[in-house]
């Protein structure tokens, strides 16, 4: 969000955008404030927008190919979180997994970015039944 908003980008309009890169940048940073630093290099340097997001996305997907990897997750993964509505990264992910080998298909669905806040509900609703049973016991 932080890099989108110093592009002048609207958050939907990333994935989009990414997806029409010719040539992506790479981007060797993998501290997000480094990786800030590296953009505002690019667009010095007058590097397209969408070859910045892409150069972007393919480091975030590198990392995350690298982690599914070695946990052995090499043929369809689910892709939660606010993430999941970005159709570049979800590319960028398909795209670094076939580099290395593997066939790896990306699963979104449209309410995938309510995930973490439905897991946190029901946590809070079980942390709350729990607290009601021991406040029950001790009267």
């Amino acid at each position: 969000e932080n890099i989108a908003r110093y592009l002048g980008v609207a958050v939907e309009e990333i994935g989009p955008l990414s997806r029409t890169s010719q040539n992506p940048e790479k981007v060797s940073s993998i501290c997000a404030v480094l990786a800030e630093t590296d953009v505002i290099n690019m667009v010095s340097r007058g590097i397209a927008t969408a070859d910045i997001l892409k150069g972007i996305h393919l480091s975030m997907a590198g990392r995350y190919v690298k982690l599914l990897r070695s946990i052995g997750s090499e043929e369809t993964v689910a892709l939660t979180g606010g993430l999941a509505a970005d159709v570049g990264l979800v590319q960028a992910i398909e795209q670094k997994a076939s580099e290395e080998g593997a066939a790896m298909k990306v699963l979104v669905h449209p309410h995938s970015i309510y995930a973490g806040a439905l897991g946190a509900a029901l946590w809070g609703g079980y942390r709350h039944r729990v607290l009601e049973r021991r406040k029950g016991a001790s009267e």
